[in-house]
């Protein structure tokens, strides 16, 4: 019987390994793709999470105190889990520096004794935590707007009370535009356009 150890059908040939590395590498990166699709997806669920705990918060504090919470600095509570503004950063050791190192506080649309107030009718927390980091490690930034306010790229979003999913204090870590896209798309960034933050209504002025 003759020998097929040097039969020509043995094996792959360089082309027939291309190719196949090829659709290996087509496929790879098809569920790359889809993975980031998913992830993008869930962050946008999160960020409706965001929007809904934060929208029951201002309406429970409205309900006790008879105005919603001052505006505040990024990254500050403005007296969702503690009375009065106050920063979780601060408390990990990490504090925020520059023009994020006091709370900022205005409230302007509130009473002038509205401290007093607080002191007296707060009933909290109305969140469990106030979330220090976004899911791309930049800061939420609680915003009251008595005015139409236009924001980074020339985007105006009308008055309102609104949590902002912004970068960090550095100006870095802000939303992808791919994931800002989603954001967009889904309604939950009220500004409307990709600017590398968002705007999540929580009340209508």
């Amino acid at each position: 019987m003759p020998s097929t150890r040097n039969s020509p059908n043995m094996g792959f040939t360089l082309i027939e390994l291309l190719v196949v590395i090829a659709i290996i590498g087509s496929l790879a990166a098809m569920v790359l793709v889809s993975l980031r699709s998913a992830r993008e997806a869930a962050v946008v669920v999160q960020a409706g999470a965001i929007q809904r705990e934060m929208t029951v918060a201002v309406e429970l504090y409205f309900d006790q105190m008879g105005f919603y919470p001052p505006d505040v600095n990024r990254g500050w509570d403005p007296g969702l889990v503690r009375t009065l503004p106050w920063n979780a950063d601060e408390e990990a050791g990490e504090p925020p520096t520059g023009a994020y190192a006091s709370p900022g506080t205005d409230c302007s649309h509130c009473p002038s004794d509205w401290e007093t107030i607080v002191q007296e009718r707060w009933n909290g927390p109305y969140i469990p935590a106030w979330p220090r980091f976004t899911p791309w490690r930049g800061k939420y930034d609680y915003n009251y707007w008595g005015s139409e306010a236009t924001r980074p790229g020339g985007c105006v979003v009308p008055p309102g009370i609104y949590i902002g999913v912004q970068g960090d204090y550095a100006g870095a870590n802000n939303i992808p535009s791919s994931a800002e896209a989603e954001m967009v798309g889904k309604g939950f960034d009220y500004d409307g356009c990709i600017n590398g933050e968002a705007q999540l209504l929580l009340w209508r002025l």
